[in-house]
């Protein structure tokens, strides 16, 4: 088939808010000529991040602009060829999944892993009732990374078509700028992150404490703010002379702290997805991560890329950093390079190729 001449579809999108790593992806799609894609945003921004905004290249409205904007959002579901749901907690969520639902017409949920939040039978309850239509269908399920498809595929049963969909975002700007940092007298490790219980800080201070004590020439760079912020002053003060805070900086800004740095701890408890891993292979930081972060899971080797380790778990942790901080530069070069190859098939075209072929997809398996 000459691909210029196939059928334009309409895809409708519904997401939780334009975060710049969304954004990214979803302009990247709707500049397929062959994609006519709309994205209804459920808010314009979510508080507790401080992203500044991005440039919104494709067809979008938000729902929290009024009940003339969810209309809007209804009439393009209407009319969509497929529907993709990124969201279900917002009555405007439910609203949009049920009509769909009763239309009969194709759609799919796009979600993370579920099931990582305490107590889990209360989330399972939870997804019984707000994703009742997606029980009761046998819509296709987009998990964000393996880590979440063998979840979905162990709560949602046989019925449903199962498949691979992760966060995407342009790794390019991550590939340049880091000549010579093997050169450092020290290893710098990185931490990229909010300063919460989730993401493990806790857990890396304490680490790092005791590589410091041990007499490992380390540094430890603190990127990203939140409420734990004077804990982890207080766990570094003893070795504060190795610790940079760094506060939070821009998305845009990221790529020259990867490229001072020389391996990125990634120690959290749970991670659905995690953008920081790719985003730091990208930029040949080997990664310490846990096999509780679905990005990790995808992508970190140990010994090729970086470690997998178990989450909360400080032995681990500090294994790990001591091997990263002992080894040759020379060991540490070829981990650099095993970790720029790791996600080298992990680009924003490749992502908007995946989603096109899931929809064609997804909607030839539904009417046949």
């Amino acid at each position: 088939m000459n691909r210029a001449h196939e059928k334009s579809l309409k895809v409708f999108l519904l997401t939780d808010f334009p975060s710049p790593y969304q954004v990214e992806i979803l302009n990247k799609i709707a500049s397929d000529h062959n994609i006519d894609l709309h994205v209804a945003y459920l808010r314009e921004a979510d508080s507790k991040r401080f992203w500044t905004g991005s440039k919104i290249s494709h067809d979008y409205v938000v729902l929290n602009d009024g009940a003339t904007k969810v209309a809007s959002a209804s009439e393009l579901l209407k009319t969509a060829d497929f529907a993709v749901f990124n969201f279900y907690l917002h009555p405007h969520a439910q609203k949009l999944i049920d009509e769909r639902a009763r239309s009969l017409r194709p759609w799919c949920f796009w979600g993370e892993r579920p099931g990582l939040r305490k107590p889990e039978w209360f989330g399972r309850l939870a997804r019984l009732w707000k994703l009742r239509r997606l029980h009761k269908s046998s819509a296709p399920i987009w998990g964000i990374g393996r880590f979440a498809v063998e979840r979905y595929q162990e709560e949602f049963g046989p019925r449903h078509p199962y498949l691979n969909f992760p966060y995407f975002s342009e790794l390019d700007r991550f590939k340049t700028g880091s000549e010579g940092r093997h050169r450092n007298v020290e290893t710098v490790f990185l931490y990229s992150g909010s300063l919460i219980w989730r993401k493990g800080v806790d857990v890396l201070a304490r680490s790092f404490v005791r590589l410091r004590k041990e007499g490992h020439n380390a540094r430890l760079k603190v990127l990203g703010t939140g409420p734990l912020l004077g804990m982890l002053r207080h766990s570094l003060s003893s070795v504060s002379e190795s610790v940079e805070f760094i506060g939070f900086s821009d998305w845009s800004e990221l790529p020259q702290h990867y490229a001072s740095s020389n391996v990125l701890c990634v120690p959290s408890r749970y991670d659905g997805w995690g953008l920081v891993v790719p985003e730091g292979l990208a930029s040949g930081l080997p990664v310490i991560a846990t096999t509780r972060t679905g990005a990790a899971l995808e992508f970190v080797e140990t010994g090729k890329n970086g470690w997998l380790i178990e989450s909360d778990n400080d032995e681990a942790l500090l294994n790990a950093m001591r091997e990263a901080a002992s080894v040759s530069h020379a060991t540490l070069g070829i981990l650099s390079k095993g970790a720029s190859a790791s996600v080298e098939n992990h680009s924003l075209d490749q992502g908007a190729a995946r989603f096109k072929s899931y929809v064609r997809d997804g909607i030839q398996q539904w009417n046949s």
